[in-house]
């Protein structure tokens, strides 16, 4: 069998910045080192010129001029399937899902349903909320009762992780609605707490909690967001009930596949409130499978094979 991993920002050859693309490249290499020992499995990878190569597998390279989308289906013909990891930002991971999908790849991932439902944060919390879960309140920016709350969150609502995030005061956030980009940002109650995540695998409706990790995330000093690191295998308080909650939220978005990631902010009562669900591996994995012992991808690639058997 042979598997092509594409990760966003060390294969694409986009412009962006450094701390993204060093990122990138460690999900890839965590991911290919473990794919790696898959017997009877080749391994390709995507990587930009000028990037560091990955540490294992064969090299596929964009060429000048080419566009993201079709270097990702010349390079997916290479394959039998395809691991892909894209930021949700202006529609990048959906316009990729959808693109293998109607070329009939295999993807080792969410389905098109799932990820066009979570690259928008508003539309992910409303289901979730119709489901019962407990999540942070959201307005457009323009609609947020700003004099509720003496610190908002704001965010664009397509966006990915801290990027472009600043967490401001009422007044501050009033002043970013005449803004051009106001219309695509979301505002939410500035919640105290602790800023966590779950790192979950998910097979058909089954959510098995790989780790809960801790989110160390800086303010500067105009209220960018940006994440300084995480730490894995933290326990929560039994009234979370992380496990309960990871299955609600499959139960939730049809189409969930694979490595799901989900953000949460841990209430000073103990309680979980989520911020997004991220369909997709996240930085968390790294160094996830060397701490469980196990091989989480190989693990998954089993899942997708097994599900291929009884479609």
């Amino acid at each position: 069998m042979r598997v092509l991993v594409h990760e966003y920002a060390s294969g694409s050859g986009a412009a962006l910045p450094a701390s993204i693309v060093a990122e990138g490249c460690a999900m890839r290499d965590a991911l290919c080192a473990d794919l790696a020992a898959v017997p009877a499995l080749a391994l390709l990878a995507s990587a930009a010129p000028g990037l560091p190569p990955p540490p294992c597998g064969e090299r596929v390279t964009p060429r000048d001029g080419e566009r993201d989308t079709d270097f990702l289906l010349r390079a997916a013909r290479l394959a039998d399937a395809v691991w892909l990891v894209a930021p949700e930002s202006a529609g990048i991971a959906l316009a990729h899902v959808r693109a293998l999908e109607q070329a009939g790849i295999a993807l080792l991932g969410c389905a098109g349903e799932a990820v066009e439902l979570a690259s928008s944060k508003s539309r992910t919390l409303a289901r979730l909320a119709e489901a019962g879960i407990a999540t942070v309140p959201t307005w457009p920016l323009a609609q947020a009762p700003l004099e509720r709350h003496p610190a908002w969150a704001v965010k664009p609502d397509r966006g990915c992780g801290c990027e472009e995030g600043y967490r401001l005061s009422a007044a501050q956030a009033a002043a970013r609605r005449g803004s051009e980009a106001a219309a695509e940002r979301i505002a939410q109650p500035w919640l105290p707490g602790l800023a966590m995540s779950l790192s979950l695998r998910v097979a058909g409706s089954e959510a098995e909690l790989l780790s809960i990790n801790r989110q160390h995330i800086a303010v500067a000093a105009d209220g960018a967001l940006s994440l300084l690191g995480l730490r894995q295998g933290l326990a929560l308080p039994p009234q979370a009930d992380a496990a309960s909650l990871a299955r609600r939220i499959v139960q939730a978005i049809p189409g969930l596949r694979g490595f799901v990631g989900v953000d949460f902010v841990l209430g000073v009562d103990g309680r979980i409130t989520v911020l997004e669900v991220n369909p997709r591996l996240t930085s968390a994995y790294v160094g996830l499978s060397a701490r469980l012992n196990r091989n989480l991808a190989a693990e998954i690639l089993a899942d997708f094979l097994e599900a291929a058997c009884h479609a």
